[in-house]
């Protein structure tokens, strides 16, 4: 006799419920952060090759005028009264009229903390013709400039770097996880580490690249040179905090303490870093001891 048994499926005990429930929770916690973390890593590679491609332009007008880069003195041969001074967007505007570039894209960069949201819109010409104020306009420009060089300078000197808001001293540590990128006039163009305390980048002597004490400058002030590019809307220019350095740099940062020889600053990304005092010129010298002064009090 064949005597049919019911076999029924068993289920998951609540146990084994919550168990699943949690693995799913955990995955999904996971994914968010390795997509992000993938999309920074292709945003960095393309604003990578972008600046190779600006390199590529300013090489292209280099050869056209005697190994000089955009500056001040071939601004006048690519249109009548220049294209202007205070932004970097000024100097870049020069390889458009020239001829040797026509793309916008290349000096816009996702994620940065400087330049507008979105992709410039291309629209540069006019009837056929280039028309100088279309082009790099208000948060078009991601990259910093530095002027007045040429292609037979030191090769390690920066040409092109991540820019910051004008007239403040330091970078966005999140754009690129601390990470700057700088292209130099040889041509070699990579990320180099920010340092924590200050936000500095180093070169290989541990100097500031953007001091006089650089090996690539010869005592050459860079900081005179470099040129920011012109915030878009939703990355305006901070407020002055009060510091300058002797270079003439303003140090866009809090002052909240003195210890021994060096002034306690606070980024507006948070960082907490010390200055020295010796460094600053006499007027925020002066003002560094009325705070400690008042401190004491």
């Amino acid at each position: 006799m064949n005597i049919a048994t019911n076999s029924r499926r068993k289920g998951f005990t609540l146990s084994e419920f919550l168990v699943v429930i949690t693995i799913i929770v955990a995955l999904a916690g996971l994914a968010p952060a390795q997509i992000f973390k993938a999309l920074k890593r292709a945003a960095l590679a393309e604003a990578v090759n972008n600046a190779k491609q600006v390199k590529l332009a300013l090489d292209s007008f280099a050869t056209d005028f005697d190994g000089q880069y955009p500056s001040d003195d071939t601004a006048e041969y690519v249109a009548e009264g220049g294209t202007g001074t205070t932004y970097s967007n000024d100097y870049f505007r020069q390889l458009f009229l020239s001829g040797d570039t026509e793309s916008e894209g290349i000096f816009w960069v996702k994620n940065s903390g400087v330049a507008s949201k979105f992709a410039p819109d291309e629209k540069i010409k006019v009837g056929g013709r280039v028309q100088a104020k279309l082009i790099l306009e208000q948060g078009d420009v991601h990259w910093a400039y530095v002027t007045d060089q040429t292609n037979l300078d030191t090769g390690s000197r920066p040409l092109i770097l991540d820019g910051y808001k004008k007239d403040t001293s330091e970078w966005d540590p999140d754009t690129w996880d601390n990470k700057v990128i700088v292209l130099r006039i040889d041509g070699a163009c990579k990320t180099m580490r920010m340092r924590a305390s200050d936000g500095k980048v180093l070169d290989g002597s541990r100097k500031d690249i953007l001091s006089a004490q650089a090996d690539a400058w010869d005592g050459e002030n860079p900081a005179k040179l470099l040129k920011q590019p012109w915030p878009g809307a939703g990355a305006e220019e901070a407020p002055f905090a009060g510091l300058t350095s002797k270079s003439g740099k303003r140090i866009k940062a809090a002052l909240v303490g003195v210890k021994g020889d060096k002034a306690v600053l606070k980024m507006t990304n948070g960082w907490i870093y010390r200055y020295p005092i010796d460094d600053l010129n006499a007027e925020s010298q002066k003002r560094v001891r009325d705070f400690a002064a008042k401190a004491e009090e």
